[in-house]
């Protein structure tokens, strides 16, 4: 009678895995083309302009056109106009990451022994990230819109206007 020996050992199995789970990452934001296109600002554009801030500067051209679109004229003193900043993207990130972490803290021992797929640890992490950018950004009241702004818009919320900017957020696996 011979004795049998069988090897169970998965460690080379969750070495690789490990090494897997490594080499990838995931970007959330606004990652591919131009801030503008065809001299019309893109939704990543609009989510730099929002994320820091910009301060416009006021040109004749730009008095008319203010006095045409909204039936007002900028005084003479004014010299920029500020679109404050209204970091939805750092904050928002910032603010879920704690618990995107306990996520991973749950997910990664089920990849490295390869119950999880890399690829769908990484889409789920960052969908949710995302998911919870865009809530953060949705429930953002500060700064507030300017008096005009909310009339034009017919919104108070400063960063929903049609919502395509938060919708147009990427979620890209590399």
């Amino acid at each position: 009678m011979g004795v049998r020996i069988r090897d169970t050992n998965r460690i080379p199995e969750a070495i690789a895995n490990i090494d897997r789970i490594n080499s990838r990452s995931v970007k959330i934001g606004y990652i591919s083309g131009g801030e503008y296109a065809g001299g019309t600002l893109t939704n990543k554009g609009k989510a730099r302009v929002h994320e820091y801030g910009v301060d416009i500067p006021v040109t004749d051209k730009m008095r008319k056109f203010w006095v045409a679109k909204f039936g007002v004229g900028l005084k003479a003193s004014t010299t920029h106009i500020r679109i404050p900043e209204r970091s939805f993207l750092r904050n928002g990130s910032e603010q879920a990451t704690p618990a995107i972490m306990a996520k991973a803290a749950e997910l990664v021992p089920l990849a490295i022994l390869d119950n999880v797929d890399v690829e769908l640890l990484y889409e789920a992490l960052g969908l949710e990230m995302r998911t919870e950018i865009q809530k953060y950004a949705r429930a953002l009241q500060s700064p507030p819109n300017a008096p005009l702004t909310v009339q034009q818009k017919g919104s108070s919320n400063p960063l929903i206007e049609t919502g395509a900017m938060l919708q147009a957020m990427e979620v890209i696996l590399q």
